[in-house]
């Protein structure tokens, strides 16, 4: 990612602000995972684990620094040190919030964009049962937006609201990809009833360019030979949309939540996503047994091979590029959590991949970790 040693400065600057009179407080989180599929060349998408043990995939260690700026503001900071990216730490968070009234607040800076269910704390292993959140869903390349966030919140008898309108842009890239979304605009809302019952919803749209470094040069190909044709295949300032639906409910030990996301990736080769996913667990004392299912449904948009005649010289790999993002992609997990103390967790979890794109994969994983919070 871009600004790599950005955060120790921002980190710095907060930890120097109490000769500016200004009290700052730091805390933080992490999580130590271990794991391997269990046979000879397998692979679990979204995970880089393979049959060889390895720390690197899911661990990470997390520092967040808020600096309280009078009555009504603070800044935060948050640097995140992750294993698959060898440790670099990035600048995740990076904003300035104010207290307009009771009621309404404003972000404005570097935050987490709220399309999912457990956006907020995404990479908190602590706050949620399952050693990570459900793959078939939570599988988009990015999570955080520059721009503004205001936020409303509001009682009424029993139920809490909270409805936030955010407007920012996405600017990632790594070393395969690069992902850019344009005036990024969405809308979510929450509602939760009585603390045992949540309802979510949220609506975003873009204007998004995806370039994957694999298929770059096919597409660069296809737009010589035959302009039309490759602005159909490529990802390039396309109209993108989300759209995100959860409910969950926390009664007598037992949670139980499903999540649906739906996303218009626009005219291009990737086309659009269905995904799905449902999880259950029970806390009994310190133990957390829990079970997780999810799916996304992936189809391409098909225009552009419709425009090239079978004939044509880039017709049988593009073909094939439009098989490799079509087709479904299954996780079921079950796992259970031992809570040590009110900081630390211990997880474990097994997980079965299924995949019908191409001609298909499949995969056992077995992981292991701590979480915690300091």
């Amino acid at each position: 990612m871009k600004n790599k040693h950005f955060p120790a400065v921002a980190l710095l600057a907060l930890a120097v602000a109490p000769l500016a009179h200004a009290e700052v407080t730091f805390n933080g989180f992490g999580q130590v995972v271990g794991g391997a599929t269990l046979d000879d060349g397998s692979t679990v998408s979204g995970l880089s684990y393979d049959d060889s043990i390895s720390f690197d995939p899911e661990s990470l260690f997390a520092l967040q620094a808020t600096a309280t700026l009078g009555d009504r503001a603070d800044a935060v900071a948050q640097v995140v040190a992750r294993g698959d990216e060898g440790y670099d730490p990035e600048f995740a968070w990076a904003y300035i919030r104010y207290q307009l009234s009771p009621a309404w607040s404003v972000k404005a800076g570097r935050q987490r964009t709220p399309y999912f269910h457990y956006s907020d704390y995404l990479e908190v292993g602590s706050a949620y049962p399952f050693l990570r959140v459900p793959l078939g869903v939570y599988n988009l390349p990015y999570s955080n937006y520059n721009g503004v966030n205001l936020i409303g919140s509001r009682n009424l008898d029993k139920w809490s609201l909270r409805s936030q309108l955010f407007y920012g842009t996405v600017d990632e890239e790594n070393d395969t990809l690069h992902v850019e979304v344009r005036d990024q605009a969405g809308a979510t809302f929450e509602a939760q009833y009585d603390e045992w019952l949540s309802l979510r919803a949220s609506y975003v749209v873009g204007e998004a360019s995806v370039q994957v470094d694999a298929a770059e040069p096919l597409i660069a190909a296809v737009l010589a030979a035959n302009p039309q044709a490759g602005a159909a295949l490529a990802f390039d300032r396309d109209d993108a949309s989300f759209l995100g639906l959860s409910a969950e409910i926390n009664r007598g030990g037992f949670t139980v939540g499903v999540e649906y996301t739906e996303v218009d990736y626009g005219d291009n080769y990737i086309g659009g996503q269905e995904s799905v996913a449902v999880n259950a667990a029970y806390r009994a004392g310190n133990w957390t047994p829990y079970a997780s299912w999810s799916r996304s449904r992936n189809e391409p948009d098909r225009t552009a091979l419709r425009m090239l005649p079978p004939a044509h010289p880039a017709y049988a790999m593009v073909a094939g590029l439009l098989a490799s993002q079509d087709g479904d992609k299954d996780y079921a997990s079950v796992g259970v959590r031992y809570d040590v103390n009110a900081n630390i967790a211990l997880k474990a979890d097994y997980t079965r991949y299924d995949s019908t794109i191409l001609a298909g994969a499949e995969a056992d994983l077995v992981a292991a970790g701590v979480v915690f919070t300091y």
